[in-house]
């Protein structure tokens, strides 16, 4: 007769967590993607292949990353996180290259307005 859920708040809790963890590994793969795109170059290499390449690759990892959501006996942490980074990743991605919008907004108001006032205080 004991229900073996959480409470509703530490669950949501817990997801919010996951999703702010998600969102810092996106843009640390987004980074890493628009990297790994500028490293290729030569005489074969011409820079119209760049946007192709960054495609292809974040197709590739974002599918990767999305494997354990379609895994149903995995831990649901995981599945969750899985989903919030495929989503991330795919979001930065279409932002990033569209300009409509700037998905590092978020971080850049947080370190403006949270960690460089933080820093200013503890005199780091």
């Amino acid at each position: 007769m004991h229900d073996a859920r959480p409470f509703w708040l530490i669950s949501l809790f817990q997801t919010l967590v996951i999703a702010v963890i998600a969102y810092v590994v996106a843009i640390f793969l987004e980074l890493v993607l628009l990297r790994i795109a500028q490293v290729p170059h030569g005489p074969l290499w011409v820079p119209e292949f760049q946007t192709p390449f960054l495609f292809i690759t974040t197709a590739i990892v974002v599918g990767l990353l999305a494997i354990p959501y379609f895994m149903k006996e995995w831990d649901p942490g995981l599945r969750t996180f899985s989903m919030f980074s495929a989503t991330f990743l795919m979001a930065m991605a279409v932002f990033t290259q569209t300009g409509a919008f700037d998905p590092e907004m978020p971080l850049r108001y947080l370190t403006t307005h949270v960690f460089l006032p933080l820093r200013h205080k503890l005199g780091i």
